[in-house]
């Protein structure tokens, strides 16, 4: 191969390959000057292979010299990484994978800056062939500075480096060195080095917040709900007795805390221990029960806390096992709709009143989604919002079963998690998060939309979640450092 020729890394096949949401979701591109930075941390290493002595000081790209039984490892992804946190880029989640680059921040977007990281032939379930740095951006054009490049065949890992492209074109699909750019993906914070080496900045750990919008539109203002171990995901679940649960996941466990009517809190208990979950999705059932989807390895798992307080334990409910997110929305004749994301697809899978379950059905097969969300309504309708490009769509599933298609509901482009709840009245909150900002807008009962109003205008917001309370106040949960 030339020596422009770039060489794959291959995802992990555990849990860890899949990013948190917290890093995934609703953060702002690296500014220009960061942008710069982390292209010139980049240009600084040229010509390193995977153990050559990097311009930290370092005898390594993190694991790249010793990751495959002391042998260098497809190195791509430390390489890629490493760039990033030298020049204090938020890193949590990302891994030796390429593909772990694939939903971080949001997940993949079609506009390059220097700074970037730009994945190819991503599949939008963990795994892709190659990931390096943009360095340069032209007129519809990038130049880029990848590790584990232009290696020899047979020994490739050993003797492969750190290289330029070529001036090529940025267009997604394009092929270059017999691999298809997928996209590209911005760092989460960072800071301008001026091009010099420095430490990582230390992150602060995700504590938990809740805010309420009452019914009558008035909010009650940020208050600290969590402030314990490093928070990943948030859910909630509103019951029909005006308790609230709110679900988080933590270094791979789930946690439940219940926010009664009466407004104290009970406190965090663990749910889940398996220590191997990715994603988590949480309802409150006409019933009194509450469901917890749980992610790991791709297969989505069932458990429901009755109403009693007691636990069935997670069962297995889909073991296609390619599944990164789960969605759940219930319907007032106490069926539960489990929507799930997978390589960019949404399925659809009913579990009946009776307990029995429809199985999955292709609900959006357009391949680039990479955020879903999911509400029933009052009047049976459910509503499913996928986040695409950091648009947002809407798609209705009437009562009948018959689907409306998925139509534009936020075309602001930088959206990077949606969340949506039902009110009693009918009304539809999308809640969205878009550079660290929380904004609200409501679709009305009668169709009509209110229009996009900020909710939390911290800009220090990682990830939300919302839900309706029997009682018409809506409850959102926000992570922030």
């Amino acid at each position: 191969m030339s020596t422009t020729s770039i060489r794959r890394t291959a995802a992990l096949t555990t849990a860890t390959a899949f990013l948190p949401l917290s890093l995934a979701l609703g953060a702002s591109p690296a500014s220009a000057s960061v942008g710069t930075s982390i292209a010139a941390t980049a240009q600084a290493n040229l010509g390193k292979g995977a153990c050559s002595t990097n311009t930290a000081g370092g005898g390594a790209y993190y694991s790249s010299c010793t990751g495959n039984g002391g042998s260098p490892e497809a190195w791509c992804a430390d390489f890629a990484k490493w760039v990033w946190a030298q020049n204090g880029v938020d890193v949590r989640g990302l891994t030796p994978a390429a593909g772990s680059f694939g939903t971080y921040n949001g997940g993949l977007h079609s506009t390059p800056q220097a700074g970037d990281a730009v994945l190819y032939n991503y599949n939008y379930n963990g795994y892709a062939d190659h990931v390096a740095i943009v360095t340069a951006v032209g007129n519809g054009t990038i130049t880029t500075i990848g590790g584990n490049e232009g290696g020899v065949s047979g020994n490739w890992s050993a003797t492969s480096k750190v290289r330029q492209s070529a001036t090529h074109s940025s267009a997604i699909g394009y092929s270059w060195g017999g691999q298809r750019i997928s996209g590209y993906v911005s760092p989460i914070g960072g800071t301008d080095t001026g091009g010099t080496t420095t430490a990582p900045t230390p992150v602060a750990p995700n504590h938990v917040y809740d805010n309420v919008r009452f019914a009558n539109g008035n909010w009650q203002g940020v208050a600290l709900a969590d402030a314990g171990a490093d928070v990943s995901q948030v859910v909630t679940a509103a019951m029909p007795n005006g308790d609230l649960h709110v679900v988080t996941l933590s270094s791979g466990k789930v946690y439940d805390n219940v926010r009664f009517a009466n407004g104290s809190w009970q406190g965090t208990a663990l749910a889940d221990g398996s220590g191997y979950i990715t994603s988590i999705a949480a309802v409150g059932m006409p019933n009194g029960d509450m469901r917890l989807e749980t992610v790991s390895n791709g297969n989505v798992y069932d458990n429901v806390r009755f109403a009693n307080g007691s636990w069935q334990g997670a069962a297995l409910a889909d073991a296609g096992g390619k599944v990164s997110q789960a969605a759940l929305a219930a319907m007032p004749n106490g069926d539960m709709h489990l929507v799930t994301l997978s390589a960019g697809k949404v399925y659809d899978n009913v579990r009946f009143a009776n307990g029995n379950w429809q199985g999955t059905a292709l609900a959006d097969g357009s391949g680039y989604i990479t955020s879903i969300a999911a509400a029933g309504m009052p009047n049976g309708d459910m509503h499913l919002e996928t986040v695409s490009d950091r648009y947002v769509y809407d798609n209705v599933r009437f009562a009948n079963g018959s689907w409306q298609g998925a139509a534009l509901a936020d075309a602001g482009g930088a959206v990077g998690q949606a969340t949506v709840t039902a009110l009693p009245n009918g009304d539809l909150h999308l809640v969205t998060l878009s550079n660290g900002n929380v904004y609200d807008n409501v679709r009305f009962s009668n169709g009509t939309w209110q229009g996009t109003a900020i909710a939390d205008g911290s800009g220090k917001v990682n990830a939300v979640a919302a839900t309706g309370m029997p009682n018409g106040d809506m409850h959102l949960n926000t992570l922030a450092n």
